[in-house]
């Protein structure tokens, strides 16, 4: 190791009496092999050693040198739990550079964990950290946040429990909690060299010191997100100002070591229907690369089950994403760590060429059909999948045209199939049979949202899909404005009012208030 080393032994052990029997020369005789091996730098005594034993002691290591320094190389990051771990020497169980952060003993990443959590079991729980560590994680993060559970305490009792485990605890912790002193509590309890996720400019410069200042003397690793006062960072630029100013406080004015510092530049969902967020995949790559380059010996790190939040449900095809995007990641920018699920995890040559062209369409935003390609591939996923459960015969689909049902039905099928193609003309036609345009909001509409609502819950509706129906719903009652504004206009009038007249303050002119809670 680069530092010196140190014995100071008893003078053998206690005696009945509490005092210690071992002669200076027994205890010089002791300490000899560790001057013969060459593993000390400084000797001395414990309890029970007197002057002469220190004599006899030093007496005996004249004849040796002490143990010589391993020479300064580059600075790595050098985790342990039982067993030591040097980040820049792992290679995963895929054959990549990279370091396996297990994300199953995290609230947010396994509904399994989160209600073992609430339900206080913990013994379970550890099973499932084993499992993660068989499955070729290298650290596991744990994660308690959750508004229904005391979150320092359950830290505390989880860590507590976990370095009682073997095969557990042999490997470093993520401590990972949105509040700091969640993840110091963990800490205090934590053995070796642990991870500590995070803590970012987000709180201001002044809080953001102090807070490394304290990691630094517990000796730990730190995971800094690429957040500050003006928020999260999601374009390339962004990500590579906050960094580099985050770098520069911790290195210049913390002295923070560069090796133990991770940043996360932070991995945003694509795939969602919104072209603002189509290209993260290609910022964040491009952003790890930047850093890498004027933040000398860090490690760039991110959540990856965020990318594909939006095909959640779908294992094969959200892996899928995650190894094109890792791939190029890990060996074209240099990633070095992120949470993954490490039994899921595909390499690249494994993934389907039709799949792996769509991802690879997707993660780079290369093509403006990306999304609606990624979801027909999904859909067929799913449809192979219910043929599979239900007997593995192939799926026989009866082609019927859903424009053949009655306009009530069109309109629910609009909406959760995102077609907006005919979305006037069914309007017009429910307008028609309708009392009041309202009717048709709060009738079919609003029906068909209350499906897309259960659906999206119970997972088989993926994100890009919703916010397409949202759009179709916002067309649809685009539609319906004008001629609810002339109703309202005729009902002023045969009121006998001024409909050009409108008091700001009169709240009948509204439907209602709303409390918006950001």
């Amino acid at each position: 190791v680069e530092c010196f080393l140190h014995v100071y032994s008893n003078a053998g052990l206690p005696n009945a009496m509490g005092g210690y029997d071992e002669s200076p020369d027994d205890m010089a005789q002791a300490n000899k092999v560790f001057f013969e091996n060459g593993w000390l730098n400084m000797v001395g005594g414990c309890c029970g050693s007197t002057p002469p034993h220190i004599k006899a002691i030093r007496e005996m290591s004249e004849s040796y040198k002490p143990r010589k320094l391993p020479d300064v190389g580059r600075p790595k990051m050098w985790l342990s739990g039982l067993e030591d771990l040097k980040v820049e020497d792992v290679h995963n169980h895929l054959g990549l550079p990279f370091l396996n952060v297990g994300e199953r003993c995290n609230i947010s990443g396994s509904l399994r964990f989160k209600k073992l959590m609430m339900s206080g079991d913990y013994g379970t729980a550890m099973d499932i950290a084993k499992k993660q560590v068989e499955d070729g994680a290298h650290v596991i993060d744990i994660n308690v946040d959750d508004g229904m559970l005391d979150g320092l305490a359950a830290m505390q009792k989880f860590v507590k429990i976990a370095v009682t485990e073997p095969e557990v605890s042999k490997v470093p912790f993520m401590l990972d909690a949105s509040k700091f002193e969640i993840v110091l509590a963990g800490l205090k309890w934590c053995q070796g060299k642990c991870i500590v996720n995070s803590i970012s400019l987000k709180v201001g410069e002044e809080l953001f010191k102090e807070q490394a200042t304290l990691l630094k003397k517990h000796g730990c690793a730190v995971v800094v997100m690429a957040f500050d006062e003006e928020g999260q960072a999601a374009t390339e630029e962004e990500k590579v100002r906050i960094c580099k100013r985050s770098y520069d406080i911790l290195v210049n004015e913390v002295k923070f070591p560069p090796e133990d510092i991770i940043f996360d530049p932070n991995v945003l969902t694509i795939g969602t229907g919104m072209e603002e967020h189509a290209n993260y995949g290609v910022d964040f790559i491009n952003a790890t690369k930047t850093i890498k380059e004027i933040c000398p010996y860090v490690k760039i790190s991110g959540g990856i089950s965020n990318l594909s939040f939006g095909f959640r449900g779908v294992m094969k095809i959200r892996e899928s994403i995650h190894s094109v995007f890792l791939h190029h990641a890990i060996l074209e920018s240099g990633m070095d760590v992120g949470i993954v699920n490490a039994h899921e995890m595909l390499a690249l040559s494994e993934v389907e060429p039709e799949i792996k062209t769509g991802c690879d369409n997707l993660v780079f935003n290369k093509t403006p059909d990306a999304t609606d390609v990624m979801l027909e591939l999904t859909k067929k996923e799913k449809e192979r999948l219910e043929a599979l459960k239900n007997g593995g015969g192939a799926m026989e689909v009866k082609q019927t045209s859903w424009r053949d049902l009655d306009v009530t039905k069109r309109l629910e099928h609009a909406l959760i199939n995102g077609i907006s193609q005919y979305v006037d003309q069914d309007v017009e036609e429910a307008r028609q049979q309708a009392e009041k345009p309202l009717h048709i909001i709060e009738g079919p509409l609003m029906d068909g949202m209350n499906i897309i609502g259960d659906l999206f819950g119970a997972g088989k509706m993926f994100l890009p899909q919703v916010i397409k129906s949202a759009r179709v719903m916002k067309k649809a009652v685009a539609y319906l404005i004008p001629f609810m504004e002339e109703e309202k206009r005729e009902k002023l009038i045969a009121e006998g009012k001024n409909p050009e007249d409108f008091n700001e303050n009169d709240d009948s002119n509204f439907a209602g208030k709303c409390l918006n809670s950001s």
